[in-house]
């Protein structure tokens, strides 16, 4: 149940973002967004470049794991 609760914060996070956005965006979003160190740690690990939608980021989301 808290990993279906996570998954929507995440997708709410994700759809209320502005693309395209920087991995560095995405972390300042994040902290804004007080989201926690375990998704700050994650998007640390992305590749510096733009993403160009939510659907991008959760793709390299995975990668990255």
């Amino acid at each position: 149940m808290q990993e279906m609760q996570a998954s929507k914060v995440a997708q709410a996070f994700l759809d209320g973002l502005e693309y395209p956005i920087s991995k560095a965006g995405l972390i300042d979003a994040s902290r804004v967004a007080k989201l926690g160190s375990t998704i700050e740690d994650a998007l640390g690990k992305l590749p510096d470049r733009d993403y160009e939608d939510g659907e991008d980021v959760t793709q390299a989301l995975n990668a990255a794991n």
